[in-house]
């Protein structure tokens, strides 16, 4: 029996960002907030990009891309280079709550980012009358809106995990919204011309 292809790949890091996709890939590919449990998402002392590393009971958010190709496989492959190993994981795909607790289906893309480094709340709303209980099945996303951890679909995918799973220099989180602040106008130059060397080989 063939075994299955898989062509998705859970991102978590600097490839949440659109404009990291447009210089790696051309495109930005078709995805969806997503989160992948008992695996924890670290800074690393001196670098500006995460690393994701087996831990019981965390959960680490960010949003899969769907049907790549085998040559922006590749291209991701490359990007990662040795540090990271690739391997099959299960990320469940989110759908969100709204205020009133209902899901509202089909998470947006851009809500990705509202969602990374997002802790599990107890309440979502904007005042006491409004507030939704919600406990650890979801996490808020923006003001009277969470994506709900019990409302998911499992899929397939890559993730590429730090190879050196007893780094030191591995602490703490680490978290999108302060990385984009900071670093990603450098960081979309960086990936333009590592692309453009790449598609030279």
């Amino acid at each position: 029996m063939a075994a299955t292809v898989v062509r998705n790949v859970f991102v978590y890091g600097s490839l949440l960002a659109p404009e990291v996709l447009t210089a790696l890939l051309h495109r930005v590919p078709p995805a969806s907030l997503a989160v992948v449990h008992d695996y924890h998402r670290f800074s690393i002392k001196n670098r500006i990009y995460p690393a994701v590393l087996p831990s019981k009971g965390d959960k680490v958010f960010g949003k899969v891309l769907f049907d790549l190709s085998d040559q922006e496989l590749h291209i991701l492959d490359e990007f990662e280079d040795i540090e990271y190993t690739r391997l099959i994981v299960s990320p469940r795909i989110l759908n969100t709550l709204g205020a009133d607790g209902e899901p509202v289906v089909g998470t947006q893309v851009g809500d990705a980012q509202e969602l990374i480094g997002s802790r599990c709340l107890e309440k979502v709303g904007t005042s006491q009358a409004d507030t939704v209980e919600i406990g650890d099945d979801a996490v808020e996303i923006s003001p009277g809106h969470a994506a709900g951890l019990g409302l998911t679909t499992e899929v397939t995918a890559y993730m590429y995990i730090w190879a050196d799973q007893g780094d030191p220099d591995l602490v703490g989180d680490w978290e999108y919204e302060e990385w984009a602040r900071t670093y990603l106008e450098d960081y979309v130059k960086m990936c333009e011309e590592f692309e453009s060397e790449l598609s030279k080989i």
